[in-house]
C-alpha cells in the first residue's frame, strides 16, 4: 500500500483503506447537518481503476471507518439519538435504544455505512452530497446504491415521529 496507514482493529482485524473523506467545514458543522454537507471522496492511486463505470450512478454507498471514536465509545450499547437533540428536539422527548437501531458513531465496531448523492467524478475523485462524515475519515469501500437495496423501507414510530419534530422546528 506504498505508505498508506492500514487500520488495525482488535484481533489482528486489518482494514486498509481505500481512499478519504474531504470537506471543507468543521466536524460540528457534519455533525449539525440536517442532510449531510457537499465534498469529496480522494480515492488514492492504486484503487483508481475500480472507479471505472461508477460515473453513471446517482448514489453510492460508502463504508468508512470512524477513526475519531474513542476507547469508551466502543463499549456503548444504549443511547438517546444525539442527532435529534443537536437539531434542537426536546431530549425529554427522546427515547434511549439500542446503538444499533441508530446513526451513532459510538458502537463496537466504529463502521460507518452512509448514502451520498454522486455529483461527478473527476479523475480518482468524487464530488458527493449528503455527507455525515469528517475530513480525513479513511474510506474503506465504495458501492453503488440500486433500488433492490431498499424494498419496502420502513421505519421504527419512535424515529419517524422525531424526524418529523425535527423538520417542523426547522421549517422544511
Amino acid at each position: 500500500m506504498r505508505g498508506r496507514k492500514v487500520l488495525r482493529g482488535e484481533g489482528g482485524f486489518v482494514i486498509s483503506p481505500i481512499g478519504v473523506v474531504r470537506v471543507s467545514c468543521e466536524d460540528e458543522d457534519v455533525k449539525t447537518s440536517f442532510d449531510g454537507v457537499r465534498g469529496g471522496i480522494e480515492v488514492y492511486e492504486e484503487f483508481s481503476q475500480g472507479l471505472e463505470g461508477i460515473d453513471g450512478f446517482s448514489h453510492l454507498i460508502l463504508v468508512a471507518y470512524m477513526n475519531k471514536v474513542k476507547g469508551e465509545g466502543r463499549s456503548t450499547l444504549m443511547v438517546k439519538p444525539r442527532r435529534f437533540i443537536r437539531l434542537g428536539v426536546d431530549p425529554v422527548i427522546i427515547p434511549t435504544v439500542g446503538v444499533f437501531s441508530t446513526h451513532s458513531p459510538d458502537r463496537p465496531n466504529p463502521i460507518a455505512i452512509t448514502v451520498v448523492r454522486l455529483l461527478r467524478r473527476e479523475g480518482r475523485r468524487l464530488y458527493v452530497d449528503g455527507l455525515d462524515l469528517f475530513d480525513s475519515t479513511p474510506i474503506i469501500d465504495i458501492r453503488p446504491y440500486t433500488k433492490e437495496e431498499v424494498a419496502g423501507l420502513s421505519y421504527q414510530r419512535w424515529y419517524t415521529e422525531l424526524q418529523e419534530r425535527t423538520r417542523l422546528a426547522r421549517g422544511r
